[in-house]
C-alpha cells in the first residue's frame, strides 16, 4: 500500500489520541491545575462540541483549496494547539488550547480520508480508506495507554507533547511526500445539514447519538473511576485502558465482518442490547480490579463492534446521499461526546463516580429504543408500499376470468 496512505493513517492516529487521551489523564490534570473532576472533564467537552460545529462548516469553507495545503495547514494548527494545552498555565488557555485542537482534528479527519481515496488507484481504495481509519481505532489500543503512561512517568503535559510531536512526524513525512491535490467545488454547509431531512436519517442519528453518550458518560472519566472506585494504580490504570484499547479494535474488525454478513440493523439492535447489559455489570465489576479488566476488554469490543454496522445502516437509509449522512452522523458522536461529558460531569461533581456505568446503560437503552423506533417505521413503509398493488392484481386476474 502506497506509503503516503500510511501517513495519512498517522496523523489519524494522532488525531484518535488526542481525542481519548484526556480521559486516563484526568486525575493529575485536575490535581495540577486545582479543578474538581467534573471541571477537568470539559476539556472533553470543549474539544467534541468544537468537532461538531466545526467539521461541516471547515469542509464547505475550504472545499477549493488544495488538499496538500490544507493538510499541512491543519497539522500546523493541530500541533500548535497540543503544544499549547502542554504549556497551558490556566485552565482557560487549557480550555482555549482544546478548541483550536478540535477544529484541526475535524478537518484533517476529513480531508485525510478524501485525500487517501483521491492518490490511490479505485481498486485499491477500500483498503486505502480502511487503512486511514484504523489510524483511529490504533489510537485507543496504543496511543492512549502510551500516552497515559508518559504522563504517569513525567507530567500530563508531556502526553499533550507527544500528540504534537506526532503530529509533526506526520506533516514532515506529508510535506515531502504527498503531490498537489486539487479542491473542488463543495456543498455548502446547509447543503450538509439538509442530510438530516433523509428519510429515517433523524432516528438514526438520535440512535447514534444515544449510543456515544452511553459509552463516553463512562469513558470521558474513565482515569477517575479507575482511581477513585477501582483503586487502581497508575501503572495498573495504563494496562486497563490498554485492555480497553485491545478490545476495540478487536471489536471494530470483528463488527465490519458481522457487517458484511448479516443485516445491519439486527446485528446493531443486538451490539447495543449487548452493550447495555455489558455496561450495568460494569458498574458492578469495576470495584475490583480483575472485574474492571474483564469489564472493559468487553466493553471495548462490544461498543466498537457496533461502528461498522451503523455505517452499513447509514449507507443503506441515504442510497445515492449516504456520504452526507455519514458526515452528518460524524457531527451526531461529536454532540453524544459533549453531551457524555456534561452528564458525567454532573455524576461525577455530585460524588457518584460509580453510578456512570449504570448512566451509560440506561443511554444504551434509549438508543436501542430509536433504533427499534426507525426500524419499525422503514417496515410499515415497506409493507404500505407493497401492499397498493394487492387490489391491482386481484382486478387483473377478474378480468382474464
Amino acid at each position: 500500500m502506497n506509503g503516503k496512505v500510511w501517513l495519512l493513517a498517522l496523523g489519524m492516529f494522532a488525531v484518535g489520541t488526542d481525542l481519548f487521551i484526556v480521559s486516563g489523564l484526568l486525575p493529575e490534570l485536575g490535581h495540577d491545575l486545582n479543578l474538581s473532576t467534573e471541571a477537568a472533564g470539559q476539556t472533553s467537552t470543549v474539544f467534541a462540541i468544537t468537532y461538531a460545529i466545526a467539521a461541516p462548516i471547515l469542509a464547505s469553507v475550504t472545499a477549493k483549496l488544495d488538499r496538500r495545503v490544507l493538510l499541512l495547514s491543519v497539522l500546523s494548527v493541530f500541533t500548535i494547539g497540543n503544544a499549547l494545552s502542554a504549556v497551558a498555565p490556566t485552565f482557560a488557555i487549557l480550555l482555549i488550547s482544546r478548541v483550536i485542537t478540535g477544529a484541526g482534528a475535524a478537518l484533517y479527519a476529513a480531508t485525510a480520508s478524501a485525500v487517501a481515496a483521491r492518490i490511490t488507484p479505485p481498486e485499491r481504495r477500500g483498503r486505502a480508506l480502511a487503512i486511514v481509519y484504523a489510524g483511529m481505532t490504533s489510537a485507543i489500543a496504543l496511543g492512549v495507554p502510551i500516552g497515559n503512561e508518559i504522563g504517569n512517568l513525567s507530567s500530563w503535559r508531556w502526553a499533550f507533547g507527544f500528540v504534537a510531536l506526532l503530529a509533526l512526524v506526520t506533516m514532515a513525512g506529508l510535506w515531502g511526500s504527498i503531490p498537489a491535490v486539487p479542491g473542488a467545488p463543495g456543498l455548502s454547509v446547509a447543503a450538509r445539514l439538509g442530510a438530516i431531512k433523509i428519510k429515517y436519517a433523524p432516528t438514526a442519528m438520535l440512535t447514534t447519538m444515544l449510543w456515544i453518550l452511553g459509552t463516553f458518560t463512562v469513558y470521558t472519566y474513565l482515569g477517575s473511576v479507575l482511581g477513585d472506585v477501582t483503586h487502581a494504580g497508575e501503572s495498573t490504570r495504563t494496562w486497563l485502558l490498554l485492555l480497553f484499547g485491545v478490545g476495540s479494535f478487536t471489536g471494530v474488525m470483528g463488527g465490519g465482518r458481522l457487517a458484511d454478513r448479516i443485516n445491519p440493523t439486527i446485528g446493531l439492535v443486538s451490539t447495543i442490547g449487548l452493550l447495555a447489559v455489558v455496561l450495568a455489570l460494569l458498574g458492578l465489576a469495576v470495584h475490583s480490579v480483575v472485574g474492571a479488566a474483564v469489564g472493559l476488554l468487553l466493553w471495548g469490543l462490544v461498543h466498537w463492534a457496533s461502528f461498522p454496522l451503523i455505517q452499513h445502516r447509514l449507507l443503506s437509509i441515504g442510497g445515492k446521499n449516504g456520504d452526507m449522512l455519514l458526515a452528518l452522523n460524524n457531527s451526531a458522536v461529536y454532540i453524544g461526546q459533549t453531551l457524555a461529558a456534561v452528564l458525567g460531569g454532573v455524576l461525577a461533581g455530585a460524588g457518584d463516580l460509580g453510578k456512570l456505568p449504570l448512566a451509560g446503560a440506561g443511554a444504551e437503552v434509549l438508543a436501542g429504543l430509536a433504533l427499534l423506533a426507525g426500524a419499525g417505521a422503514q417496515r410499515r413503509s415497506a409493507a404500505a408500499a407493497v401492499a397498493p398493488s394487492e387490489p391491482a392484481v386481484r382486478d387483473e386476474a377478474a378480468q382474464a376470468r
